[in-house]
């Protein structure tokens, strides 16, 4: 139990150095859906060309540096965070009221601690965020059959950003819960980018780019 107690306290998604650039929404209503993002695209300067070029190299600086950003050099860091910077003006407008569902998989943290997925050594767990509705969602490590779950609630607080609380954790083994209890805590995210990518064979993803402070990315397969 003392290595579960040690894992909740990383457990919670923070600090490294914040995006910091001019930030230019793309004009036109809010979008919920891949229609309305194309429409919303449709009415402005950016093509979808563009976007996918940049939302790709995102992924794919990702994949390459790795999902635990901050074990990376200091080089791949400052990469990772401007080929960020440059998707942010290809995002949907009113990126923090995007409606959210299903499971999402972390691809990038710059987290210490359990949050990026790794605990100790080399062990890295696969992170995900799972939303059960517009205000409760779970942030989740996978480690095998060890699951770590964090139950917290969003709040919209404007368009770019949300307050999250966080309630409750439990570890699950094979399904089963070993432990639960309440937590406290919390945070201010700043939704930086919410958008759409499609590969050369019509795949698409949901991706998001969030400052918690520190810079997470996540994909969800659509």
């Amino acid at each position: 139990m003392k290595l579960l107690s040690c894992l909740l306290v990383g457990f919670k998604w923070q600090q490294r150095s914040q995006l910091t650039p001019n930030t230019f929404y793309v004009g036109g209503q809010k979008g919920k859906t891949s229609t309305g993002f194309q429409s919303q695209l449709a009415s402005s300067s950016v093509s979808v060309e563009d976007r996918n070029e940049k939302l790709s190299k995102v992924l794919s600086t990702a994949e390459n540096i790795g999902q635990v950003g901050y074990l990376a050099s200091e080089e791949d860091q400052l990469l990772m965070e401007e080929v960020a910077k440059e998707a942010i003006p290809f995002s949907l407008d009113k990126p923090g009221r995007f409606q959210l569902k299903g499971e999402h998989q972390l691809v990038y943290s710059a987290a210490e601690g359990a949050s990026s997925g790794r605990v100790f050594g080399n062990v890295v767990g696969k992170v995900s965020q799972l939303f059960e509705d517009d205000e409760t969602f779970y942030n989740r490590v996978r480690f095998g059959p060890l699951e770590i779950s964090l139950r917290a609630k969003r709040e919209i607080k404007n368009d770019s950003t949300i307050k999250v609380t966080f309630l409750e954790t439990s570890f699950n083994l094979f399904g089963k819960t070993l432990k639960k209890g309440e937590v406290s805590g919390g945070g201010v995210w700043k939704v930086k980018f919410v958008g759409e990518v499609e590969d050369e064979k019509g795949g698409k993803k949901l991706v998001r780019i969030m400052e918690t402070p520190s810079l997470f990315i996540l994909e969800q397969d659509l």
